[in-house]
């Protein structure tokens, strides 16, 4: 676990940020503005000695201070009026590593000044090596999804050579059109991707000459997504968490790209959030849709659960929002009209992916159908290897029918009663109901309901009001507890 605590630095004046230490690629997301840059540049003191030099040399002022935790160590550093140690005795905590910075900081830019667009003119073809396979077979592999396309990209032979050339990197070169052209005229994409996978081929060769392949290093990337396409944006996320495992390295980037963070899991997503005080929270663990949100419109969720009707929305509604299922995810509840519809829309959408891969899919059925569904959707169809609950009640009609008029219970009529019908009574009201010679033919509970709910109007009541309010009576004062003990399950 590493772990920063920031005071009175730029926008964060009273900042706390534990992070998992281990290997995997991990995202911090937030809006535009909310600090994440301040975040890396804060974090890059543990792979860099001189970061806060560097990248705070004109911030803070004597009340600034930035700790650094590590394995129980600690070093608190504070402005006064260059940033130095204030703290006991822990040795300076340093991870093996590296920190590539945004468009102020970033070491993909170092040679993107006018004056070294000329220098790229009067560089031969003696001068330059195949650039090495890692980066050939990656670049090709994000941008273009082949790894053989990038075959003809070389590099300047030496650090040296390319000082003396007067580049602060180590640019690279393709042929085209019988013309070597500089990394600084290819496509942005190509460049700022061919710098990442520049440093992250010198770490992992770095870790072999050193022979410490099997610690863990911390990479850090500032605006890793910048000028990728969406799609290469996924394949650049698949690519780092596949190095990430490979390589033993832990990876935080920042990042609005809603392909590269529908990537990961939740437990691996820090959502930077500032709350209604102006203070800054961080939201983990974070499901996708969550985290993407506000960054652009939503038009996804984490989660999705199908129901056959209304009133069967209004309590599941009422459980998620009692059992606090919605933190930090989102979730969606649809009414499908029928079992068999709720069911043929969820296989049309887990079958089509229109809702994205970071979308699960969840059916919630009323009781009354299950041994029903199981004996027309059997073992080895389709419809079985779907995920679908059943409602603990064989329906909202159904059991108030059962509780009203076929098993009548007095404790519930009278609760129910006193809550909606004063005007008139509650016994009353069951009692035309029961004399009334259609109602032999209300196997499904929906007469009833219907009467229920005019006499309700009579009484004030909206129709939606009515039945939202009647549905948070049902789950107060029924045995719901296996309901919310599925739901639970279904969203862990």
């Amino acid at each position: 676990m590493i772990q920063i605590e920031v005071k009175n630095v730029r926008s964060l004046d009273d900042f706390t940020l534990e992070l998992p230490f281990q290997s995997g690629l991990h995202a911090i997301a937030g809006e535009n503005g909310i600090g994440k840059s301040t975040i890396f540049s804060c974090l890059s003191k543990f792979v860099y000695r001189g970061a806060l030099r560097s990248y705070f040399r004109s911030d803070g002022n004597s009340t600034s201070r930035i700790t650094f935790i590590k394995d129980g160590q600690e070093n608190s550093w504070i402005k006064q009026p260059n940033w130095k140690r204030d703290d006991e005795g822990d040795p300076e905590i340093l991870i093996d590593g590296f920190y590539e910075g945004s468009l102020i900081f970033g070491s993909r830019f170092a040679d993107t000044h006018f004056s070294k667009l000329g220098k790229s003119n009067n560089i031969k073809e003696i001068d330059l090596v195949k650039a090495d396979e890692f980066i050939v077979r990656n670049l090709g592999k994000v941008l273009r999804n082949n790894e053989n396309h990038y075959s003809n990209l070389m590099k300047i032979k030496t650090k040296k050579k390319a000082e003396e050339l007067g580049f602060n990197g180590n640019p690279y070169f393709i042929e085209r059109n019988g013309k070597w052209v500089s990394q600084l005229f290819m496509s942005s994409g190509e460049l700022l991707l061919i710098g990442l996978l520049h440093f992250i081929n010198e770490r992992i060769e770095l870790k072999k000459k050193r022979s410490i392949t099997d610690q863990l290093s911390l990479i850090l990337i500032d605006e890793i997504e910048l000028a990728l396409h969406p799609s290469a944006q996924h394949r650049l996320a698949v690519f780092l968490d596949s190095i990430a495992s490979v390589s033993n390295f832990c990876i935080y980037f920042a990042t609005h790209s809603v392909q590269i963070i529908n990537t990961l899991k939740p437990d691996n997503i820090f959502y930077i959030n500032r709350a209604i005080d102006n203070s800054i929270d961080v939201v983990n663990p974070c499901y996708p849709a969550y985290a993407t949100r506000s960054l652009y419109n939503n038009d996804g969720y984490d989660l999705i659960m199908l129901v056959e009707d209304d009133l069967a929305k209004f309590v599941i509604e009422k459980v998620i929002r009692e059992e606090n299922l919605s933190r930090s995810r989102m979730i969606k509840v649809l009414q499908c009209g029928g079992w068999e519809k709720t069911l043929e829309l969820q296989l049309e959408m887990k079958t089509s992916l229109m809702l994205g891969q970071g979308c699960d899919l969840i059916s919630i059925l009323d009781g009354d159908i299950e041994e029903q569904c199981s004996h027309k959707y059997g073992q080895g169809t389709r419809e079985s290897t779907l995920k679908k609950l059943f409602l603990p009640i064989h329906s909202v009609e159904k059991f108030l029918k059962k509780k009203l008029v076929d098993e009548p219970c007095v404790a519930f009529a009278k609760r129910i009663g006193d809550r909606f019908f004063i005007a008139r009574s509650i016994e009353d009201i069951i009692n035309d109901y029961s004399t009334n010679p259609k109602t032999g033919a209300d196997n499904s509970g929906k007469g009833l309901f219907r009467v229920l709910m005019a006499c309700a109007e009579d009484q004030g009541y909206t129709r939606e009001r009515f039945k939202s309010d009647l549905c948070s009576f049902l789950t107060e004062n029924t045995e719901v507890s296996t309901l919310k003990t599925k739901l639970t399950q279904a969203v862990a």
